[in-house]
């Protein structure tokens, strides 16, 4: 019986944890611009990359009610984002991506904007101060595994029965047969006799 729950509890982990991973598979269009007080002095770059978003206890200011998230994104082999929570928010840590010699931009003073419905959401969110800052824009949206569709099997088409032709029977024609002329002699003898004993009689 003990064997048996262990068994349970395996499936129902088993089919259930990939459906909680594949929940954060989210893939992000972004576009990074900026500028800094030295190279590259300013940038303008776009890109897409895969991602997560993954729920976080706690809010962010300046509400502190609405649900937070931990974004995250990779690029070139670095990673970048930060916390965002749902409406407008405020963070002390977000990165960005930047072209070379700096590759990544990031400040402790970071706005913005987030709205996530369904599987998609927006960011726009402002990092930094004066000559040393940065904007992000971007979109993502979240892969959902299509089910596979099951292949109608075709149904044999039923081959109809040829009708055959009944010829209908012709009825034959009745044919009066002829007397046969010794029938035809005797009758006639009959009735020549007929009358003759009838003549006797009268006499």
């Amino acid at each position: 019986m003990k064997t048996a729950l262990i068994a349970v509890a395996a499936l129902a982990a088993a089919l259930v944890f990939p459906a909680v991973a594949s929940a954060q598979d989210w893939v992000l269009d972004w576009h990074s611009t900026g500028n800094v007080a030295g190279a590259p002095f300013t940038w303008d770059i776009t890109g897409t990359s895969p991602a997560s978003l993954t729920p976080v206890t706690g809010g962010l200011p300046p509400t502190f009610t609405s649900q937070a998230f931990n974004l995250s994104f990779t690029n070139l082999g670095r990673t970048f984002g930060g916390l965002v929570a749902q409406g407008s928010f405020q963070d002390s840590g977000f990165a960005v991506p930047a072209p070379a010699p700096i590759n990544s931009f990031s400040s402790d003073s970071v706005s913005g904007t987030f709205n996530q419905t369904g599987t998609h959401f927006t960011l726009q969110a402002f990092l930094g101060i004066g000559n040393n800052r940065a904007e992000i824009d971007a979109t993502g949206t979240q892969n959902v595994a299509t089910p596979p569709i099951t292949p109608v099997t075709p149904v044999t088409p039923v081959t109809p029965v040829t009708p055959v032709p009944v010829t209908p029977t012709t009825p034959s024609t009745p044919t009066a047969s002829a007397a046969e002329p010794g029938m035809l002699l005797l009758g006639g003898a009959g009735l020549i006799g007929a009358a003759a004993m009838r003549r006797r009689q009268r006499l």
